[in-house]
């Protein structure tokens, strides 16, 4: 899984360290200064999933807003 962090360098960086607690990081991008004359900076994460998270396995509500509309126009 790639993740994009965008903004500030400190907030990317604490960013980025939160989300190795969760997921296996095999690769960390360096930064690349955003367009413009922007203080903002995206650092990519290449990621793995190890095990599912501690509340389990995140499911899809099947009874959605949209699933409820296309059976509403039935």
């Amino acid at each position: 899984m790639r993740i994009r962090l965008t903004g500030r360098f400190a907030e990317v960086d604490m960013a980025a360290a939160r989300i190795a607690d969760v997921v296996t990081v095999l690769e960390t991008s360096r930064p690349y200064p955003r367009r413009g004359n922007s203080a903002l900076l995206s650092l990519y994460l290449e990621t793995i999933l190890d095990a599912p998270a501690e509340g389990g396995p995140i499911t899809r509500d099947t009874d959605s807003a949209t699933d409820r509309a296309a059976s509403d126009s039935h």
